[in-house]
């Protein structure tokens, strides 16, 4: 029985691949339309959105917690409560948006790493997303190999459409097993996904305080698209989860595995080895590395476009 349900999984891999590769590029495509095609400009909201703050403007309270759907029996002890690790994830991303937010003394958003594309991106995760925590990898990894959490999930992120953030307790953990959890959960799910997390950057993850992997599905697309019209902003707001609704339940019993397969350690092992062939530029896809690196910050005032990025593709990049 277990040796059927590994070959089937093993078997899926490359389609899953398939599709995560075609997922990936039409939401890269969507992310240089709103960098370079259409840049969304700074300022676009102010320093006390919902997207900044993370409070429901129906009861000021914080959303964050209202959206864990989903928390793991813990197996060990960990110092800290689930309510504040979530919030120590969203808060972080909050920050990025407020980069990018309208204040007095900056109405245009501040000079970022990021351009705010990318910052009002992660306002979608944080604000509208749903949470889910678990000990560690190998315990997300039991849940997500078991065919019941795997559909109850999946039924729940399609039919809400809400970008998924999966959030880890335990904050001293092995990069390398965090790289290839990442490569398990595009094997199981025909879509991309960034490990981020409080040690060394990882495969085309970013930092983040605590080890976190987004499941991108692609729902940050419209509401991050409406920003530009003023007269949407309330419509991109969404009340938190009707966790009733779904079967995220307390105890599934019995769980999947907790060893990893070939299709996930060849495709950690192929990333890596991808990434290194590029050199000073890293696993930074949408913004350069080396400029970054050399103190470069994008203006909200003065954005990139697509003639000067085409330059620096094909001509170097200037120093």
């Amino acid at each position: 029985m277990l040796f059927t349900r590994d070959l089937i999984y093993c078997l899926m891999a490359v389609p899953n691949w398939i599709g995560h590769n075609l997922h990936n590029t039409y939401g890269i495509l969507k992310v240089f339309y709103i960098m370079w095609l259409r840049p969304l400009r700074g300022g676009l909201i102010s320093s006390e959105h919902p997207y900044v703050t993370g409070k429901s403007p129906v009861d000021g309270e914080l959303i964050w917690e209202k959206n864990i759907v989903y928390s793991s029996k813990r197996k060990r002890e960990f110092s800290e409560s689930d309510s504040l690790i979530v919030k120590r994830v969203m808060k972080f991303l909050s920050r990025m948006v407020e980069n990018s937010s309208a204040t007095i003394n900056h109405p245009n958003g501040k000079k970022n790493r990021m351009p705010p594309a990318v910052n009002y991106i992660h306002g979608t995760v944080h604000y509208n997303g749903v949470s889910l925590i678990f000990d560690d990898f190998k315990d997300a990894l039991e849940h997500f190999t078991d065919r019941r959490f795997y559909f109850d999930f999946l039924k729940m992120v399609m039919i809400e459409k809400r970008e998924p953030t999966i959030i880890f307790r335990d904050r001293d953990y092995d990069p390398d097993e965090f790289a290839i959890f990442s490569c398990f959960m595009k094997t199981r799910f025909p879509f991309f996904g960034n490990p981020n997390g409080n040690k060394k950057r990882l495969h085309w993850g970013t930092p983040s305080p605590q080890p976190a992997f987004n499941l991108i599905i692609g729902w940050w697309i419209t509401p991050t698209l409406r920003l530009r019209f003023k007269d949407k902003h309330d419509d991109i707001l969404r009340s938190p989860v009707a966790k009733q609704k779904y079967l995220l339940r307390d105890d599934y019993g019995v769980l999947g595995r907790r060893k990893y397969l070939f299709p996930e350690l060849l495709w950690s092992r192929f990333t890596y080895f991808r990434i290194r062939l590029r050199g000073d530029r890293g696993g930074m896809y949408f913004t350069d590395k080396r400029k970054i690196d050399n103190g470069f910050l994008y203006d909200p005032t003065n954005l990139i476009t697509l003639k000067e990025r085409l330059v620096e593709k094909f001509f170097g990049v200037s120093q």
